[in-house]
Formats: structure tokens, C-alpha cells, sequence
């Protein structure tokens, strides 16, 4: 995810679509949150992707929740990502 600072904000919304969550801090930054869940035979698994934003600009990025869940979901700026 370290690919993805620096970033323009229309970018992630170009590669992750409209965020499911987002709110507006006082300091400027935005919190952009993606979150996905995946089905498993005994258990639903939750992920979420996560970007911290300022001046349209991403100041980081991360992934949080179940590995097996977000291997599908991660996704670089340019593509794909294989997360082990």
C-alpha cells in the first residue's frame, strides 16, 4: 500500500470507486475507508481499505481485518496487488 502515497485523491476513486465511508477532520485531512466481506464456509470475514488524504493528496494508506478476505481487494495504483 506504501505505493499509493503521494497519490492524487481521483485516483482511488478511479481504482476503488465511490468510498463506502468517509468524514472530514478539522485539520484538512480526509478519512476514506473501502470495506468488503467474504463469505467462507464456516465464517464471514471482514476487510477494510483505508486512505488518509490532505489536499487531495494521499498521506497514507492501509489494510486492516481477516488476510484471507483482503487478498481480492487490495489494489495498487496501478493495479492489482498480491498481498502474502
Amino acid at each position: 500500500m506504501e505505493e499509493w502515497k503521494g497519490q492524487d485523491e481521483e485516483l482511488v476513486y478511479m481504482i476503488y470507486g465511490p468510498p463506502m465511508r468517509n468524514q472530514n477532520l478539522r485539520d484538512g485531512r480526509k478519512l476514506v475507508a473501502y470495506d468488503f466481506q467474504t463469505t467462507g464456509s464456516e465464517q464471514s470475514l471482514y476487510c477494510s481499505v483505508n486512505f488518509e488524504l490532505k489536499d487531495s493528496i494521499v498521506m497514507s494508506a492501509k489494510y486492516t481485518g481477516n488476510l484471507g478476505a483482503i487478498r481480492q481487494h487490495v489494489k495498487g495504483p496501478y493495479g492489482p496487488k498480491l498481498v502474502q
